[in-house]
């Protein structure tokens, strides 16, 4: 008697940890005021003690690369821009008779590998004015991703067999592998956001950097007090990255010699 030939179909998954070796930070400078230089100036002084930090923080080597014992090893910084408009009354409605409100802004990007300095910075940063940190992407280099998807991948094959083993060893028979296909595996949400997304989020912060200010100014020591939780809350530590591996397969039994496929459907 011949037996049929037994087909499993499982998925295997896997995957590896490694804590952050790199973190990208996206900062956001934004100053609006009826005084379009207070504004600018504000914005620059931020942008300048920014400048000054992290430049601290990035010596370069003679080929122009970061140097090896950088903390940081990338800093770009947009030009400044303005924008102006009405002010709006309790309806939203522009009161064209009042001075218009100028929005001086700019952006800067940062990767940072040295954790420790990035302890300390995220602090420093929390206390300027002006500054908001909009985006943060915790990353590993290419090199440390490339092991951990190969060690991802390994464990997921091995998942898949060990899946198939335990359903044919139920039913008494034995299964090989005859397709194993990659599968993909959600990367979750990035820092990618529409240009409409970004104007949303950049006025909601300069809503809340002018509701400060006229806190600040009702009541002194909200400022302190402010600046405080800011730093508490702002200090970044790297985080557990997970690099995960999704595979299908496809197992066939064999018969008790093993050296030939069942053929019989």
């Amino acid at each position: 008697m011949v037996v049929p030939q037994l087909e499993i179909h499982v998925d295997g998954k896997g995957s590896t940890f490694r804590v952050a070796e790199r973190c990208y930070l996206q900062l956001s400078i934004a100053s609006t005021s009826t005084d379009q230089s207070k504004a600018f100036q504000e914005v620059q002084n931020t942008l300048a003690h920014i400048t000054t930090t992290i430049r601290a923080l990035a010596p370069k080597a003679e080929d122009g690369r970061p140097h090896d014992d950088a903390a940081v090893t990338a800093f770009t910084v947009t030009p400044l821009s303005t924008v102006s408009r009405y002010q709006l009354n309790t309806q939203y409605r522009p009161l064209t008779a009042e001075p218009k409100e100028y929005t001086v802004q700019a952006s800067a990007e940062v990767i940072f590998r040295g954790m420790a300095q990035l302890a300390d910075v995220s602090s420093e940063l929390a206390r300027m004015p002006h500054l908001s940190i909009f985006g943060v992407e915790w990353r590993l280099t290419e090199a440390t991703r490339g092991r951990l998807e190969r060690e991802a991948r390994l464990k997921a094959i091995a998942d898949a067999v060990q899946k198939a083993q335990d359903y044919a060893g139920v039913v008494g028979r034995r299964v090989v592998a005859v397709e194993v296909i990659d599968q993909p595996v959600p990367s979750g949400l990035g820092l990618h956001r529409t240009a409409q997304a970004q104007m949303q989020m950049q006025m909601q912060m300069q809503q809340q950097q002018m509701q400060q200010q006229s806190m600040q100014q009702s009541n002194p020591q909200f400022g302190s007090n402010a600046a405080a939780a800011a730093s508490e809350g702002l200090l970044l530590e790297p985080k557990t990255i997970t690099v995960s591996a999704c595979v299908k397969a496809k197992f066939v039994s064999y018969d008790e010699g093993g050296d030939e496929m069942e053929t019989v459907h």
